[in-house]
């Protein structure tokens, strides 16, 4: 198999995997809402969201720092800097450990309209969620040192593993009819088999532990990784941000058609991370290398066939905004459409995980920046938008911001390739894609309003069949999708490459 093919196959194995998880992880909270109470679902919902806040604060960038040290390490050493960077997670899921159980003691205080039954519970269990934390926080940089490894199928079972075992640990106890707290203890259960697991998965797959690493490596993987960590609490903050203005300024009944309407595209966002994931590896290894033109050219490439899935996905989403809105959410957020189809524009540019080839050149300041800038302009632009024009203001506002930041984005990975700005995309393919999508698009929004007015999962399905049947027939006579690329996905949809 060729270079090229192979990179192919792992980049597939990867996103497989994770939009796999995500529909794990959706699939979740839809059987929770369905088999626990209101009062139920609201205490797992608040524990989950703490959990995840504790988690977020101590991964501090660890993780991702793995792609650009394990290439920069010796090889005797990679193993090392493997278990030193869990230990580093060891002692941070410590102290993340600590703050939750100790936040159980406010919880009377935070949760006062809560009724004193619910209060109870939620202190109860808390700390049992903190020793979740202090299980699986050591294991959160696993998989990207598989993938860093070159060991992409590992991380992908691994992936599999952790969201199928998640699921049944936290549903199936509420299927069985048991209470809250067994499903809580279920997911502990859980978490220790998951930590004897991956430490397991690392001794299996990486070579034997030979030298330790230099002592000025830790102090590296601090100063590299501080600001990747900062730059996620940041990204956390902007994805709520135009949220939190919408809450201030306008009425309640507004902010739930906001809501509705501010939802992502979960497959759409896995993406450009997930192939991201896999390439950042060679990107560090070409910088490293020296080797300019071979890294534009496989920036190129992912940019391209990214595009390929992302653009034409957004463009059949936003021309079937009502039906999706009002089969998920129901008539009554016909409202929410509009702001649904503003929003999804947003995604337009997402083509690619512009961090991971800025973390490629040591640039995590860079990406923090980057976060804060986008924070600055959605608050900024945002609260004057949404005072002015309502929650169509808030939508276009934040389409107007990532816009802004992403020429800032080009301009700052531009600096580091030594090529313009508008040359850091592929534009000409990109332009070429976009077009063919958004005609596809246009037709299709034609036909389901004009032409065959269906309603409901009916319309949806049909809509998309027919997209993608004209999508693909145009890409082929235009030339933006090659015979090889339909290879390719009927491959992956077979799942050829995870058995192979």
């Amino acid at each position: 198999m060729s270079p090229k093919a192979n990179l192919a196959e792992k980049t597939g194995v990867v996103v497989f995997s994770r939009i796999f998880t995500t529909f794990v992880e959706l699939g979740t909270i839809i059987a929770l809402v369905r088999l626990l109470s209101d009062t139920q679902f609201a205490i797992i919902s608040f524990l989950l969201l703490v959990y995840e806040t504790a988690k977020y604060v101590a991964t501090l960038g660890f993780p991702d720092s793995v792609f650009y040290f394990f290439e920069r390490v010796a090889k005797d050493t990679r193993t090392g800097f493997a278990y030193m960077t869990c230990a580093i997670m060891g002692a941070t899921g410590f102290l993340a450990a600590l703050f939750m159980a100790g936040f159980s003691v406010f919880i009377p205080g935070f949760l006062s309209n809560w009724s004193p039954e619910s209060i109870a519970t939620t202190q109860s269990l808390l700390p049992v969620m903190a020793a979740v934390a202090l299980l699986e926080i050591p294991t959160w940089p696993v998989s990207n040192i598989l993938l860093a490894a070159d060991k992409q199928k590992d991380a992908s079972w691994y992936q599999l593993f952790n969201g199928v075992a998640t699921f049944f640990a936290l549903v199936l106890p509420s299927m069985l009819g048991y209470s809250l707290d067994v499903a809580i203890y279920s997911l502990l259960t859980f978490s220790v088999l998951r930590f004897f697991v991956s430490f397991f998965w690392i001794w299996k797959v990486l070579p034997p532990y030979q030298k330790r690493p230099d002592r000025g490596l830790f102090r590296e993987q601090v100063a590299f990784s501080v600001p990747i960590g900062l730059s996620a609490l940041v990204g956390r903050i902007n994805r709520y941000a135009d949220k939190f203005i919408v809450s201030y300024f306008l009425a309640e009944s507004t902010v739930a058609i906001y809501n509705v309407g501010a939802q992502e595209i979960p497959i759409v966002r896995v993406i450009p991370f997930a192939v991201g994931s896999v390439l950042i590896s060679r990107f560090v290894q070409f910088h490293k290398d020296d080797m300019r033109e071979e890294l534009k050219s496989l920036w190129y490439a992912g940019i391209e066939k990214v595009s390929l899935i992302v653009l034409p996905l957004t463009l059949f989403f936003i021309a079937v905004g009502t039906e999706y809105i009002t089969l998920l959410f129901g008539s009554g957020y016909m409202a929410a459409v509009l702001p649904f189809q503003i929003y999804t524009m947003t995604v337009l540019i997402r083509v690619t995980n512009y961090g991971s080839i800025l973390q490629a050149f040591g640039d995590t300041r860079g990406i923090l920046r980057m976060s804060l800038n986008l924070m600055v302009l959605k608050i900024g632009i945002g609260i004057a938008f949404t005072v002015w024009f309502g929650i169509i203001g808030t939508a276009v506002s934040s389409v107007l911001a990532h816009g802004i930041n992403w020429i800032l984005y080009l301009r700052r990975i531009g600096t580091h390739m030594a090529i313009p700005w508008y040359e850091v995309l592929p534009f000409p393919s990109y332009l070429r894609i976009l077009g063919v999508a958004s005609g596809v698009a246009a037709i299709i929004w034609v036909l389901k309003t004009w032409v065959f007015p269906l309603t409901g999962l009916v319309a949806l399905f049909s809509s998309l069949a027919l997209y993608l049947v004209l999508f693909i027939v145009i890409g082929r006579l235009t030339g933006i999708i090659s015979a090889s690329d339909l290879t390719y996905l009927k491959n992956w949809f077979r799942l050829k490459f995870l058995f192979s």
